[in-house]
């Protein structure tokens, strides 16, 4: 005859009871729990060393913003050195260009700026009636540069039929010259 199995809470505790129980070892989590606490506390001394105080003796100077502030901003000079050196990039890269200040051109000078573009490779730029002062400084210093290349190219003729010399970009309109180049 075969005798009765006994109930699972019986085999649990006569397991218990031996040291063969159903728990786990624990080995591998209190290997990550010693990890994980070394850590902590080389992060919580690293911390300490970077901001607790200094040690007696020596002292630390206080971090500071070093700014820069740029003068040429506003500054109607530097913005006429600017156009002068962008103008040289543009003449380097094949473009001639002139920058101006006044009326909006109407259909004849419309037709004038089309006939310069094709025979002369000159565009018109026109940048509206009046501008801020650097925006002109740097259209004057531009022009400058663009006027002696086109007169260097085409002759003094054209370049004083575009860009008269004792004019400057503020004042200088496409009209002033009715002749066509």
């Amino acid at each position: 005859m075969e005798s009765p199995k006994p109930a699972p809470s019986v085999i649990a505790l006569a397991d218990e009871l031996t040291g063969r129980g159903w728990r786990r070892s624990r080995k591998g989590a209190r290997i990550v729990a010693v990890g994980a606490a070394l850590v902590a506390a080389s992060v919580l001394f690293g911390l300490f060393n970077r901001f607790g105080t200094p040690p007696k003796g020596e002292v630390k100077p206080a971090r500071q913003l070093i700014a820069s502030v740029d003068l040429s901003v506003g500054n109607p000079v530097a913005a006429a050195s600017n156009g002068e050196a962008r103008a040289r990039a543009d003449i380097e890269a094949g473009r001639l260009e002139l920058h101006i200040y006044g009326p909006a051109p109407g259909e004849d000078e419309a037709a004038q700026a089309q006939r310069l573009k094709q025979r002369y490779g000159i565009t018109r730029v026109y940048k509206g009636k009046t501008g801020p002062e650097v925006a002109l400084a740097f259209a004057e210093g531009y022009n400058r540069v663009m006027r002696a290349e086109i007169e260097r190219r085409h002759g003094r003729e054209l370049a004083d039929r575009l860009l008269p010399r004792h004019d400057s970009a503020t004042n200088v309109s496409p009209s002033a010259s009715k002749e066509t180049p």
